[in-house]
């Protein structure tokens, strides 16, 4: 049985292609109104899956393992099953860790700016953080959770960005080495909203307290 997707079924869909279309067409004028804006695309996508499993689990369905919804987007017609929907709107990890990855690249390349260097070669957050803290004469303990705080960022960063979602030998190093609570090899690695939001935080408070709020990046 196919469910093709109401006006009010595809709101929360359409919401976020809108959102990702505008992340790549807008020229941002500042590295805080792109911030601005993975802020809302976080918040705006986990209003569209809060809604679209709100909407699923309201329906009286005789058989919802026979629902399949449609959709077509472009010039291209997609078909999931029902629970294989729920489960993609489920897993805010993937969401999560999106957002971080975008965000860390964004502090990343609008520190490595400001120092006028590239970032293809600015070395950990230890490196690029540290110079840019030194370059406005200040240091890591005028930052939300000092170094230790911004170097367990980067690795949680680095094991999604990287596919594994786990802590390998240099990952486990890496956070001794900065005084970050320990994590073993081979241990899992998750990301839950409020951790998030934290991460996020600690990213900012580098920026602002390295200067780069006295900024504007080149669009």
């Amino acid at each position: 049985m196919e469910h093709p997707l109401s006006g009010i079924d595809a709101s929360g869909v359409y919401l976020l292609l809108n959102l990702a279309q505008a992340g790549k067409e807008c020229r941002m004028s500042t590295v805080w109104t792109e911030w601005g804006a993975l802020t809302r695309f976080l918040e705006s996508a986990r209003l569209a899956f809060a809604r679209q499993r709100n909407l699923w689990s309201s329906l009286e369905l005789a058989d919802p393992d026979a629902v399949k919804i449609t959709s077509a987007t472009g010039l291209r017609r997609y078909e999931v099953a029902l629970k294989n929907h729920l489960s993609a709107v489920e897993d805010e990890v993937t969401l999560y860790a999106s957002v971080l990855i975008h965000t860390y690249a964004l502090a990343e390349s609008a520190a490595c700016r400001k120092l006028g260097i590239d970032s293809r070669t600015a070395g950990g957050i230890e490196a690029w953080g540290g110079s840019l803290l030194g370059a406005h004469g200040r240091d890591w303990s005028g930052v939300f959770d000092g170094e230790a705080g911004a170097v367990e960022v980067a690795v949680v960063r680095n094991a999604f960005a990287h596919g594994t979602r786990l802590i390998d030998d240099s990952s486990e190093q890496r956070l001794a080495a900065a005084g970050a609570p320990p994590r073993t090899s081979g241990d899992a690695v998750t990301l839950e909203y409020e951790e998030l939001r934290q991460y996020r935080d600690r990213l900012r408070s580098l920026l602002r307290v390295g200067g780069v709020d006295l900024m504007s990046p080149t669009p």
